[in-house]
C-alpha cells in the first residue's frame, strides 16, 4: 500500500473512531452492523483496511456517519440551527434531541 493510501487509511480510520464514541456504540455493535468480524473492525479503526463504499453507506443510513466527513475530515452541515430545530420539531423530536446531548456528554466526560 503506498504511503498516500496508508494515511488516508489511517485519517478515516480516526474519525471512524471518534464517530463510534460520540454515538456510544462499541466495536462490537459497529462491526455487526457493517457485517464483519470485531477484529476486521478493529482493522478499519487502525487504518490497516479501508473502508470500501458499501461500508460507508451502511454507516450513514444506519448511524448518519457522513460519509464525507470520515473521508475528508470536513462536514457538509457546517451549521445547526438550535433555535430553528426547536422550532420546527415535535416534543418527540426535541426530546431526543436533548437526551442525544445528555448521552453526548456523558462518553466525553468518560473520555
Amino acid at each position: 500500500m503506498d504511503d498516500y493510501r496508508k494515511e488516508a487509511n489511517i485519517q478515516v480510520g480516526k474519525r471512524l473512531r471518534e464517530s463510534r464514541i460520540g454515538l456510544g456504540r462499541t466495536q462490537a455493535e459497529i462491526a455487526v452492523a457493517l457485517g464483519v468480524s470485531e477484529e476486521h473492525y478493529r482493522k478499519y479503526e487502525s487504518g490497516a483496511t479501508g473502508l470500501s463504499t458499501d461500508k460507508l453507506l451502511i454507516l450513514y443510513h444506519k448511524y448518519g456517519i457522513d460519509p464525507t466527513y470520515l473521508i475528508t475530515g470536513s462536514c457538509l452541515k457546517n451549521e445547526f440551527d438550535v433555535d430553528y430545530f426547536m422550532a420546527n420539531c415535535n416534543k418527540e423530536q426535541k426530546n431526543q434531541l436533548v437526551d442525544r446531548v445528555f448521552s453526548y456528554m456523558l462518553q466525553m466526560i468518560k473520555n
